[in-house]
């Protein structure tokens, strides 16, 4: 994740790293949860997306996990955007498009150039 630029919100996430390492996921979760519902900081939104497709610290919920992704996609996270073509591509929580993960995935490879 070093592609980040340092800042406030992104100092906040790497302090939730103690709870990860130390198997915390509820914690874990509930804090990336915070920071994205108060700052709509992409990282956040991308790690939030992320439990709530795998089940880390929340109940699986292929919902909520299109929603944080899709934000987080939106707001250019390059993670998100290749997270959120891999759902349509597979159809998790959306119905599957292939034209729409190709979308998706274009656009975190691109980034990925600029980087």
């Amino acid at each position: 994740m070093g592609y980040y630029k340092p800042c406030e919100e992104l100092t906040r996430c790497h302090a939730l790293d103690d709870f990860w390492n130390n198997k915390e996921f509820e914690k874990w979760t509930k804090g990336y949860l915070e920071i994205a519902e108060e700052t709509a900081y992409p990282l956040a939104e991308c790690q939030v997306g992320y439990a709530y497709l795998e089940g880390i610290g929340v109940e699986k919920d292929l919902e909520k996990s299109l929603y944080w992704t899709k934000r987080a996609a939106e707001h250019g996270d390059r993670d998100g955007q290749f997270n959120l073509g891999w759902m349509y591509e597979k159809g998790l929580g959306v119905g599957m498009d292939v034209k729409e993960a190709l979308f998706w995935y274009e656009k975190a490879a691109v980034q990925e150039q600029k980087q």
